[in-house]
């Protein structure tokens, strides 16, 4: 008796960081689901891959059997663990990569940042940032959706967020920005890390400069100010990780959420005249744009016991892509799940995780769309996009998303502004 597809013995021929996934996921996904929605591929040294809902969530809500924990050597620059396959070598990102008890002591310290009503002191901010970048082009009827618009914004925000200085945000978002597509076997994916380092150093050093200063409204000065636990204040290394998980969510996801919701609207207008006259449908529209595209494409766990997930068998030590997309689409979950409806009246998607794991930085993602979407209705809502020269990511394992997008408008005025950019 011949073994099934998907095994060990059998793997079924898949790289989520390919090309061709990129191209031709949803298929590729729609086919695994039906056939092994927990399959095993040789590709980076072997790992299962959980496409189907049922087996995507059960994981996900068991940190005990499927761990995130990383460990990280910055000397030797050399890991394993974590939620990236491969493995990402740079600092593990907190609370995301801990499990139970670490991880209860680390996301209750940061907690009271991320719940929504302190979420919404930061709306004002992220107003005056996509009205300020607005500005910036407004008059010349032309720009880059991704790299002068929803990737700046975010970026801002999240700067604002740590305390950490506003006219760097370029020099934060864009080695984040590439770390995030570049597939991490490619020829220069060792450069790129080596470009995030400047990140953590400039972190390290505002870190270190807080520290000498009365507490501020910021991260990395609550870091420098207050006890994690049993007395004790945050190490450097754990600043760092919590550093790390903060800015790369908050750079690159929202991003994507937010140009490819726009994307949508372009290429359907009269979805966009539904929403620009009925702005109560938007939150709606966004949790269907989050289900159908999924900004964080899928991360892995880590097996540490035998267990069985969904028929499969699953050894001590192995490793587990999580495929947050292919679960959003999954048929037995969603009526009609390949396609967009703001009227959905059950819309369970995990675009934003499930269990312990649960993105922190939702409610910031909510927000900074809203006022995203709501400065392009008011000041450019007739943009048309310009599909020769726009580019997707060529590797989407991680993130789904436009490395850039140029598109066009009728040119208008600036508007009052307390930013000049």
């Amino acid at each position: 008796m011949t073994e099934a597809v998907g095994t060990k013995a059998n793997p079924i021929a898949f790289d989520h960081e390919s090309p061709q996934h990129a191209e031709n996921w949803v298929p590729e996904f729609a086919e695994m689901r039906s056939k092994c929605p927990v399959a095993w591929t040789d590709k980076h040294e072997g790992y299962w891959v959980a496409t189907g809902y049922e087996a995507v969530v059960e994981a996900a809500r068991e940190p005990r059997l499927f761990s995130s924990h990383k460990n990280f050597s910055p000397e030797t620059a050399s890991g394993h663990g974590g939620i990236t396959i491969p493995f990402t070598p740079i600092p593990r990102g907190l609370p995301v990569e801990s499990d139970p008890p670490e991880w209860g002591v680390m996301r209750g310290f940061i907690n009271r940042r991320f719940v929504p009503k302190a979420v919404e002191t930061f709306r004002e901010d992220a107003r005056m940032f996509a009205t300020a970048l607005l500005n910036r082009v407004i008059e010349s009827g032309e720009m880059d959706l991704v790299n002068d618009f929803t990737g700046p914004v975010p970026a801002m925000v999240t700067m604002q967020l740590m305390g950490l200085p506003l006219s760097e945000w370029r020099q934060f978002a864009d080695p984040l920005h590439a770390m995030v597509f570049t597939p991490k076997e490619a020829d220069n994916y060792a450069e790129v890390v080596a470009g995030v380092q400047w990140v953590f150093q400039r972190c390290a050093e505002e870190y270190m400069r807080y520290c000498t200063l009365p507490e501020e409204d910021n991260l990395l000065s609550y870091f420098a100010h207050n006890e994690a636990r049993g007395g004790n204040k945050l190490t450097l290394d754990e600043v760092l990780s919590f550093s790390n998980n903060i800015i790369i969510g908050g750079v690159d996801t929202t991003t994507a959420l937010t140009t490819h919701g726009l994307t949508y609207l372009h290429d359907h207008p009269e979805e966009k005249k539904r929403l620009m006259d009925n702005p109560e449908l938007l939150p709606f529209a966004r949790e269907e744009f989050l289900r159908f595209y999924t900004p964080i494409h899928g991360l892995a766990r880590n097996v540490t016991e035998e267990t069985e997930l969904c028929g499969a068998k699953l050894n001590k030590g192995d490793r587990i892509y999580l495929a947050w997309s292919s679960a959003n689409r999954d048929p037995g979950v969603f009526e009609d799940p390949d396609t967009i409806n703001f009227d959905r009246e059950s819309n369970r998607h995990v675009a934003f995780g499930s269990g312990i794991h649960r993105c922190i930085g939702s409610t910031f993602a909510r927000m900074m769309f809203e006022e995203m979407v709501a400065q392009v209705f008011a000041r450019i809502p007739d943009f048309t996009i310009d599909y020769a020269k726009a580019h997707r990511y060529p590797s989407i394992g991680t993130i789904n998303g436009w490395e850039s997008m140029p598109i066009r408008f009728a040119p208008g005025p600036k508007v009052p502004c307390a930013l000049e950019l």
